[in-house]
């Protein structure tokens, strides 16, 4: 019996009946074994199934070994020998001829002459077990953690500088074994597979538990496990064995509660690791397991022990689930459910104490947002106020733009704790504002204003009353009063300390705001460029970037999209070299002025790009921008349920503002969709709706939303009252996109009312005004009866006009120059036609022939669909072109 046990040691390990196979792993070794390295290492922790990788590769590759499974006596150098030399003979007969001669000797040769007779044996042994060709044969050595013997040390030192080409030292061990790794590595003479190599997919996951354990489960509750196992596969087995019998309910609820404090995992952490430690180690590992990264000072400064580099290194050499961050292994973390195994063994005051800890070193180490989450986890809500407090005061809390992060700490805070801080409470104020809970906000500031009247005056609490006017004016701003906003920031602006440059960069971003919506757009572009400017001093680029892309927004509106792609451009760059790419915000502008310029598939990628950033920033009102430009987007690819979708998901999102002005703003997107989609009643009743509400003097983007509904039901003359109001606003403003727009829609007019001498004037001058930036796909959105009045205006921008030309020859299929012949109308329809083209309404055709405004209605809805246009503006059009009409 014992000779059989002993055997055991040189057996490779047997297969699992339906184990789960990795060809990934095996591939890997093979590779190094091909490539001519001398070593593979397979170092990692307890249960990651390191001996099942290697044995599996061995099976399925066939290739000749010698094994051997060390353990704790094997530490005995001449016993270690022997076994090594049993492991030689298990591989090849009368193999280790020169091993036996010196065990045998009375005394052990010097280790220099083991080593070269070892070298000897394996050389005669790669040319037996190889049959004398180029293969390799292995000498394994399995559970190498357990030696701490130097003599074995050095022996595999010495062979691995001598080993014979046919020979491939494989090692397994928990930890990293004594030797010359570094040099190997260097020299490229070795393999290695890590913990990170061996954690199981979740494909591996998959076939492990439905195929080896049987027990068929969802993907998803497949996918949680080994997300929170980090692919352990000794967790993996623990959980499955768990697991059977389970109903699919237990099942369910085992793998939500399913970490580290589930007691197989304690039991098997206790037996396998931690009770084999020094009460050091147990302390030191105590201690920092509620860090969730931690290097040799904060160690120290949780732990008090100033050996902690020293003990780190231990950890890391004992692979003790220690987990190194970067390359120079200066930052680790522990094992997700090794930590959690630890922490549970804490006691409430004990955690609480190490996370005051822990946030007081990150504090002093300027890492701001790790200590705040510290302080938060300690539970002391006002040492958790005071570092908030302090964090908040530096510029370079607000530079990333961590807007829910920000929000989540004031959650995090009762109300009570920031009335007893004005300071937290106004920068409390602040993120609200950025958050869009506005009201909140207003009452964070009333706030900080009683709190500081009821003190005596000083130069901080002026400071502080000055920032409350400063954050007044800002969501004033958004709200639309200019008024008070410019009041508000002025104020601010004379009383905050010039040298505090991040709320003058705020101030002059809320000045931007205001003078956009009051209509003096260049002096709204230099507030947002000098906002961005002193953003930028202030080193808080998440402002620098926004107030460069609003400064492009309206670059865009003044017509000068070469400008507001410069712009953008910057605010590109900084946005990636401050790794602030999530915001997005810089490519969906992007994407618009390439839409702008009908450069469709670059706008589609910008787009597509941005708002998927400021998805996963969570930036909604970038999110926002990029719908809404998506939308339009959408229209012009024809592709209108998708533009549906974008404009809904984008009204959705703003409606949570609780914005008036936004909410008209996405509503009108909506109402535009509506008129393309042919929807013209509900057009008409977002129209009733808006003009019954008392509002402000609408947005030009609205106004002229407006106007289209006016000429999709006939009404020219309202229509162009409306539109020539807002042509004086944008000329005035320095609008001149809008302005551009405005004068596509008068040409259209003009050619409806039979006036084509002035639609081509009106037209000429709207191209000329377009052509130097290009600026086509104003043109483009119009359609056919845009097409018919273009060959008449060539002469106004040729280059541009033919480029518009074939653009809509393309979109319309053929129907842009060249209008298809209708069917033939009626002697009514002709009668109801004449009337109509003479800008009767239906009521008015009814009277004029005898018939009731019903079955007029009905006669113009059959002249509009033979006429193939979407409305009386486009059928007048169409009519005249046809010359059905004189």
């Amino acid at each position: 019996m014992a000779t059989q046990i002993l055997h055991t040691k040189c057996h490779l390990p047997l297969a699992r009946p339906n184990g789960v196979t990795r060809p990934r792993l095996g591939e890997r070794l093979q590779q190094g074994l091909l490539t001519g390295r001398k070593l593979t290492l397979i170092s990692a922790p307890a249960g990651y199934g390191k001996t099942t990788v290697a044995a599996e590769w061995v099976r399925q590759a066939a290739l000749p070994i010698a094994w051997l499974s060390l353990d704790e006596q094997d530490n005995e150098f001449s016993r270690f020998l022997a076994y090594l030399l049993l492991a030689l003979q298990k591989a090849a007969d009368g193999a280790g001829a020169q091993l036996r001669t010196a065990l045998d000797a009375p005394h052990l040769p010097p280790i220099e002459e083991i080593a070269a007779g070892l070298c000897h044996d394996l050389a005669q042994m790669g040319q037996e077990m190889t049959g004398g060709t180029n293969g390799r044969f292995l000498l394994a050595l399995d559970d190498y953690h357990k030696i701490r013997q130097p003599l074995s040390h050095e022996l595999l030192n010495l062979l691995l500088e001598h080993l014979p080409p046919a020979c491939h030292l494989l090692l397994i061990s928990r930890e990293d074994p004594p030797l010359p790794l570094p040099r190997l590595r260097v020299r490229g003479e070795m393999t290695e597979v890590r913990a990170q190599d061996l954690r199981f997919t979740v494909e591996e996951a998959t076939r492990f538990f439905n195929q080896a354990m049987q027990l068929d489960l969802p993907p998803d509750w497949v996918a949680a496990l080994e997300g929170r196992t980090e692919g352990w596969i000794a967790s993996l087995q623990l959980a499955a064995l768990s697991l059977q019998g389970r109903s699919a309910a237990q099942t369910e609820a085992f793998i939500r509660a399913f970490g580290g404090s589930h007691r197989y995992v304690f039991d098997y952490l206790a037996e396998e690791v931690l009770g084999q430690q020094s009460v050091e180690i147990r302390e030191f590992l105590r201690a920092t397991a509620v860090l969730d990264r931690f290097n040799a000072p904060l160690c120290q400064s949780l732990t008090g022990r100033p050996n902690s580099q020293a003990i780190l290194q231990r950890l890391e050499q004992a692979n003790l689930f220690l987990i190194p961050l970067d390359d120079a292994r200066d930052w680790f973390r522990y094992h997700h459910l090794f930590a959690d195994y630890l922490r549970a063994g804490l006691d409430r005051s004990e955690v609480a104490a190490l996370y005051q800890k822990a946030a007081l070193w990150h504090e002093a180490n300027e890492l701001i947002f790790e200590a705040v989450r510290y302080a938060l986890a300690s539970g002391d809500t006002d040492f958790a106020a005071a570092v908030i407090e302090r964090a908040l005061l530096n510029d370079t809390t607000w530079s990333g733009g961590h807007v829910a992060l920000l929000t989540s700490w004031l959650d995090g805070l009762p109300l009570q704790t920031l009335q007893s801080r004005p300071q937290l409470s106004l920068q409390a104020s602040r993120i609200l504002y950025l958050a869009k809970r506005y009201d909140l906000a207003e009452r964070y500031i009333d706030q900080t204003e009683q709190s500081v009247k009821t003190v005596p005056e000083t130069a901080v609490t002026g400071q502080l009353l000055a920032l409350a006017a400063l954050y007044r004016g800002a969501i004033a701003a958004v709200r639309g009063d200019v008024a008070q906003a410019v009041e508000q920031t002025t104020f601010a602006q004379a009383h905050l300390a010039p040298d505090n440059r991040l709320p003058h960069a705020r101030a002059f971003y809320s000045l931007g705001l205001a003078y956009e919506l009051s209509g003096a757009t260049e002096r709204s572009v230099q507030n947002y460029l000098q906002s961005a400017d002193t953003a930028q001093a202030a080193g808080v680029f998440f402002l620098e970037v926004h107030a460069r892309c609003a400064a492009a927004q309206m670059q865009l509106a003044q017509g000068q999209l070469t400008l507001a792609e410069q712009t953008c451009r910057q605010a590109e760059q900084v946005a990636e070299r401050e790794g602030l790419a999530l915001l997005g915000l810089p490519r969906v502008i992007l994407g618009g002025i390439a839409l702008e310029r009908n450069e469709l598939s670059a706008a589609e990628e910008l787009m597509q790009d941005g708002i998927a950033l400021a998805r996963q920033g969570s930036v909604s009102d970038n999110v926002v921008w990029g719908l809404s430009f998506l939308t339009r987007l959408r229209t012009s690819q024809n592709n209108l349920s998708g533009a549906f979708a974008a404009i809904q998901e984008a009204t959705a999102i703003v409606q949570t503002y609780g914005m008036p002005r936004l909410s008209t703003l996405a509503a009108a997107h909506l109402a535009r969709l509506q008129l393309r989609l042919g929807q013209k009643q509900a057009a008409a009743e977002w129209a009733m709706a808006y003009q019954a509400a008392p509002t402000p003097s609408p947005d030009a983007f609205v106004a002229l939303t407006l106007a289209r509904v006016f000429l999709a039901h006939g009404d020219l003359a309202q229509a162009k009252s409306l539109i020539l109001s807002v042509q004086q606003k944008a000329t005035t403003d320095g609008r001149q996109r809008t302005h551009i727009e405005t004068l596509i829609l008068l040409a259209l007019i003009a050619q409806a009312e039979g006036e084509r001498g002035t639609a081509v004037a009106i037209l000429s001058q709207a191209l000329q005004l377009a052509a130097p930036e290009r600026f086509l796909r104003l043109f483009l959105d119009e359609g056919a009866p845009l097409a018919a009045l273009l060959p008449s205006v060539r002469l106004a921008a040729p280059s541009f006009v033919d480029e518009l030309l074939a653009a809509l020859q393309g979109e319309l299929g053929g129907t842009a120059v060249i209008p298809a012949p209708p069917d033939a109308l009626s002697e009514q329809e002709t009668n109801v036609l004449r009337l109509l083209c003479a800008g009767l309404s239906n009521r008015e055709i009814g009277d004029e022939l005898f018939i009731s405004p019903g079955t007029a209605k009905w006669h113009v809805h059959n002249i509009l669909q033979k006429l193939g246009a979407s409305n009386r503006a486009q059928a007048i059009v169409r009519a005249r072109e046809l010359e059905l009409v004189e």
